[in-house]
């Protein structure tokens, strides 16, 4: 089975998928607020070569003095004492990784009496050491990252490799951003060589590309490949992801390095890779730099990262839902709910409608429709391009700003739904009855609200697994008014085994596609 890898080097083994996120974080920092105007760059064309390059030295020799491997340090949340293994059980290829690891001297693995298992004293935290890597940005030390690289940790090591020579520097936080998984650090020198920073929109599938870094706690290295694909998202590694894949060799430990061109010009930070050992297999993903500076940019500016908020969810158009909707071809991103008093409704947005353009740029699923609505600021105003009916409509957006519990356009939910009149089923292990006074005063349905509502869901049934709940009011199958039991019947006959359905629940309208059979 595949796993996507995120590239940190921990005590014990390789991070298979991030655990968690944890809300952007800022330092106290006298971080100059023109920093990222000051920043090295360089946007020109890479010109077609008219013959196969045979070295890229000249790269490697560009950027590697901007690369930084960065030592992150995070107590283990242990209990009471713990025991530190007898070396001389290990492998001797292992010794040195675990005495690490414990923070023992090395011994040199000489013979003679082993030493006594010794024990963590009590109240003596251990501590989990990891391996990554960075990308210094200016000549002072600002240094972009992974946040996973850095993320819980306590004491952060930076080692810079200059002439020949290595130098080692504390690292302070200066901001995070576990939605994009970039974070930005920053360490006490000068004289400093930074990375020039390329334009990751300028390029191409087939595009030369570099990863540099400090794979398997190794020296500062680089690798060779192609861009393979652009804009990849749907890894469930970030919530805003719009990755460059490579082939160029990343593997752990090469987190937060740089990806460049074969100018040697930064156009990504490595983050991810695909992967059934967790060793590089040619799949390789990297957040392209302009989303990074542009995290960066807020995290200097004000503290936190604004991200537009449109308040609805949604649903990639697959072939399936194209012909409920009697479209010809798929792409768009299908509105399954809109909230309460939300941008959306707030522009007329609707339950059903599909938005094919947010801002001018094309829409081809829900991920993309997320990432460009989160990467425009609160405030804003935005055309969305939408079919309605199968026929076009645009409306304008006043963009909210996200809240801390939401994402800009929520991720796609496949729920279902299902009715069945007292004593008769509709959906296995589902129950529902037309909405009369009794139901509205039961569930506090408003006036205006018709249809059949739930009032059984089995546990185990495959509504339940679905989301349906006790209480939703069926109002829509397959975009007709359900107006009585013996209608819904009549549309869930249809021979289709999917059906789509509209939802009333709180205030709020959603689409559900349900499995009609057993």
């Amino acid at each position: 089975m595949n796993q996507k890898a995120l590239l940190t080097v921990p005590a014990l083994g390789a991070l298979a998928l991030l655990a968690g996120y944890l809300p952007s974080a800022l330092a106290k920092t006298d971080a100059p607020k023109d920093l990222i105007s000051s920043l090295k760059r360089d946007n020109t064309p890479i010109a077609d070569a008219g013959s196969l390059k045979m070295s890229y030295a000249d790269v490697a020799e560009t950027i590697l003095p901007s690369v930084v491997t960065i030592f992150p340090s995070t107590p283990m949340n242990a209990q009471g004492d713990m025991e530190i293994p007898d070396m001389e059980d290990l492998p001797p290829q292992l010794r040195p990784f675990f005495r690490r690891f414990f923070d023992q001297q090395e011994n040199n693995d000489e013979e003679g009496s082993p030493a006594p298992r010794r024990r963590m004293p009590h109240g003596e935290m251990p501590r989990m050491r990891g391996v990554g890597s960075g990308v210094i940005v200016t000549e002072d030390g600002y240094i972009l990252t992974n946040n996973h690289v850095v993320q819980d940790s306590d004491d952060i090591e930076v080692a810079v490799e200059s002439n020949g020579t290595k130098r080692s520097y504390k690292a302070t936080v200066i901001g995070t951003d576990p939605e994009t998984d970039v974070a930005m650090i920053k360490i006490d020198a000068k004289g400093l060589v930074p990375a020039t920073i390329g334009d990751s929109s300028s390029l191409r599938v087939g595009d030369v590309v570099l990863a540099a870094g400090a794979p398997m706690e190794m020296n500062l290295s680089i690798t060779q490949g192609i861009v393979s694909a652009l804009g990849r998202s749907n890894l469930h590694v970030t919530n805003y992801a719009d990755f460059i894949q490579t082939d160029a060799a990343i593997n752990p430990g090469n987190s937060g390095g740089p990806l460049v061109d074969a100018k040697g010009r930064v156009v990504g930070i490595n983050t991810a890779i695909l992967s059934r050992s967790g060793m590089n297999g040619g799949i390789g993903f990297a957040i392209p730099v302009n989303m990074a500076l542009s995290v960066m940019e807020d995290l200097l500016d004000d503290g936190v990262i604004q991200r537009g908020f449109l308040g609805v969810q949604i649903q990639d158009l697959d072939l399936e839902k194209s012909e409920l909707f009697g479209l010809k071809s798929q792409g768009g991103a299908l509105v399954s709910m809109v909230g309460g008093e939300s941008p959306a409704e707030k522009a007329g947005v609707e339950v059903g409608d599909i938005i094919v353009k947010a801002d001018g740029k094309p829409v081809d699923d829900s991920s993309r429709l997320r990432l460009i609505v989160s990467s425009i600021k609160p405030g804003q105003v935005i055309p969305l391009e939408l079919l309605r009916d199968g026929k076009p409509l645009t409306v304008q957006a006043t963009l909210g700003e996200l809240p801390a519990d939401a994402l800009a356009a929520a991720r796609s939910v496949l729920p279902g739904a299902g009715a069945r009149a007292p004593q008769s089923e509709i959906l296995p292990g589902v129950t529902a009855r037309p909405v009369d006074a009794a139901a509205r005063k039961e569930h506090d349905l408003p006036k205006s609200v018709a249809g059949l509502v739930v009032t059984e869901v089995k546990e185990d049934s495959r509504a339940a697994a679905m989301g349906l709940e006790v209480g939703d009011v069926i109002q829509e199958i397959n975009q007709k008014p359900v107006e009585d039991l013996k209608r819904a019947h009549e549309l869930l006959k249809s021979g289709n085994q999917t059906a789509l359905v509209r939802i009333y629940r709180g205030g709020d309208t959603m689409l559900m596609m349900i499995n009609t059979e057993d």
